[in-house]
């Protein structure tokens, strides 16, 4: 799964690292909380190659 946040910060890997990635990047950079299901609705799958955590940007 990959979700990438507005302010161009990606993260990768499976579901729960994901969910848990995103979240803790909302809280910490932008002062907010992601319920599981608002990560659940804005991710998407992706195919290339084992999954991994990733940041770029801010």
């Amino acid at each position: 799964m990959e979700v990438t946040c507005r302010c161009g910060w990606t993260t990768r890997g499976s579901k729960s690292e994901v969910i848990s990635g995103i979240q803790q990047h909302a809280r910490s950079e932008h002062s907010r909380e992601l319920s599981a299901a608002e990560v659940r609705a804005i991710w998407r799958t992706v195919h290339d190659g084992p999954a991994a955590l990733r940041k770029s940007g801010s």
